[in-house]
């Protein structure tokens, strides 16, 4: 059976994990409960024996990455960014005429 390892905190330490025969004892700081496939910071309850998820949603949103930016949209940026120079371009030429 396999064994998963938790720390101090009770949170669950990816890549510890143990194969050991069922007659031997789970040694402190792990147990046979699987945590959760998709977990970012499981920590286990084991009064329950249970795993519980104590990431917090921005967190968890740090850690996914944002969608490439099709054709237009980068077309788009491209536009404000152009017509932003220009506006600058053209008050500045106002500005010299000025003097």
């Amino acid at each position: 059976m396999w064994i998963y390892k938790y720390n101090d905190q009770l949170i669950y330490i990816p890549g510890e994990e143990k194969l050991m025969n069922e007659n031997e004892e789970i040694p402190e700081g792990f147990t046979e409960v699987p945590p959760p496939v998709e977990s970012y910071i499981a920590k286990y309850d084991p009064k329950a024996r249970k795993w519980e998820e104590t990431a917090t949603q921005d967190y968890i949103n740090s850690l996914k990455t944002k969608p490439i930016p099709n054709d237009l949209e980068i077309l788009k940026e491209q536009n404000a960014f152009l017509t932003k120079q220009m506006t600058q371009i053209l008050r500045d030429i106002k500005e010299l005429k000025s003097l």
